[in-house]
């Protein structure tokens, strides 16, 4: 079943070794649920369903919280701490209350015998595949600690790519906001007063004038089916990107070739994927569950489906660069890239170096993007507002020929 399907519960008991425990669990009805525990030799002493307090239990754990606790879980680790001491001392040093239930969770789920990838995989929605493959490589290689310095970075690269993408994005999309706003507000509100003062001039008004003024008389009366139909769209577009892959197949593959932002997510996305790959073949991950992760990781599915056959081709017997070259949508500087780590037992340091290049040029695009984004609105929101000031006040300065 499904993980959307589990519900959680607290229960209270004893160890196989007498020791008092306490904690929470997932699973499908109570009845699994102390089936579970008691798989695990605890002696239930209580078992109810826990309800989820509304001051935290909806509180969102962040990107660089989890960044956070990583780091300190790997300082910990290699100042030679015991793994639930460390998860002992995170706990108390979390002030968020639902991110220390969570730490204090997996700490329990690990003195139960979890793995510490199997207790992370109890929570998908922080710890996602990548994260646990990777914890999982690490604990079998004997290189925890190294690899939760790996990840730590990634996550850091990622975070600081995501916050100058929405830096640049935020304030088109205000400035959008206000001048699509003030427009509205000047048809339906200002604009029918001039209209009245100049309906009783006898003269003819300027084309422009005429123009806005049925403009704001058509868009008054239209408002609420321009409202309406604004709705139905954001509702049957999210429907259709629910249910339609080909839908959301049409819109990625519009964004990757929309002039300007068309090539900056393609940056974007290579960047994420090579830097994804790389990391997690250095982790000691085989190249198709690496493969796998990386395809999680890209958020396109266009280059989702180019993976998965390249995935498809490797385990097939394919080299990476021969399953690579077969796809048209990966760029041949990164073909000739994988190439020659293969031939020369580099791949790894190949592909770091790679990721570097496109978080390099994606970093240039965006100080090329943003800098241009600001002259560009403020002449959109000039001619929107402007335009419609004008309009309305060119009568004025005609007077004498309107009368």
């Amino acid at each position: 079943m499904g993980s959307s399907n589990k519900r959680l519960y607290t229960y209270m008991g004893k160890s196989s070794s007498g020791k008092f425990i306490q904690g929470k669990i997932k699973a499908t009805n109570i009845q699994w649920a102390r089936h579970q525990l008691r798989r695990k030799g605890i002696k239930l002493q209580s078992l109810k369903k826990c309800w989820n307090l509304p001051f935290w239990g909806n509180q969102t754990i962040k990107a660089n919280e989890i960044t956070l606790f990583t780091q300190q879980l790997a300082l910990l680790l290699k100042a030679g701490v015991p793994i639930r001491r460390c998860f002992t001392i995170l706990a108390h040093s979390i002030k968020k209350p639902a991110f220390r239930q969570v730490i204090l969770d997996i700490n329990n789920d690990i003195y139960l015998g979890d793995s510490l990838a199997k207790a992370l995989q109890n929570h998908p929605r922080l710890f996602n595949a990548i994260f646990c493959n990777m914890v999982e490589a690490g604990e079998t290689s004997g290189t925890l600690i190294q690899i939760l310095g790996r990840l730590a970075k990634y996550q850091q690269q990622d975070q600081s790519i995501k916050k100058r993408i929405r830096k640049a994005l935020t304030y088109p999309l205000i400035v959008l906001i206000v001048a699509l706003a003030v427009s509205a507000i000047m048809l339906t509100q200002v604009i029918p007063n001039f209209a009245k003062t100049y309906s009783k001039l006898s003269g003819e008004l300027p084309y422009i004038t005429q123009f806005v003024m049925d403009l704001s008389e058509n868009f008054i009366q239209a408002s609420p089916l321009i409202l309406a139909s604004l709705l139905a769209l954001i509702v049957i577009g999210k429907l259709m990107l629910r249910q339609s892959q080909q839908a959301v197949f049409f819109i990625d593959s519009l964004l990757i070739r929309l002039p300007l932002i068309g090539s900056l997510s393609r940056k974007i996305i290579l960047g994420r994927f090579i830097s994804t790959l790389g990391t997690t073949i250095s982790a000691g991950l085989p190249v198709v569950i690496a493969l796998k992760s990386s395809a999680s990781s890209v958020n396109n599915r266009c280059y989702q489906t180019a993976i998965l056959q390249i995935i498809e081709d490797v385990t097939s017997g394919l080299s990476l660069q021969r399953a690579l070259g077969k796809q048209a949508i990966f760029p041949i500087t990164l073909k000739q890239m994988v190439n020659v780590g293969e031939e020369s037992g580099s791949l790894v340091s190949i592909l770091e170096k790679a990721g570097q290049i496109f978080e390099q040029e994606v970093e240039l695009a965006l100080d090329t993007i943003i800098p241009l984004i600001e002259p560009v609105m403020m002449l959109i929101l000039g001619i929107l507002v402007g335009g419609l000031l004008v309009a309305m006040y060119l009568p004025v300065f005609q007077l004498g020929q309107i009368f």
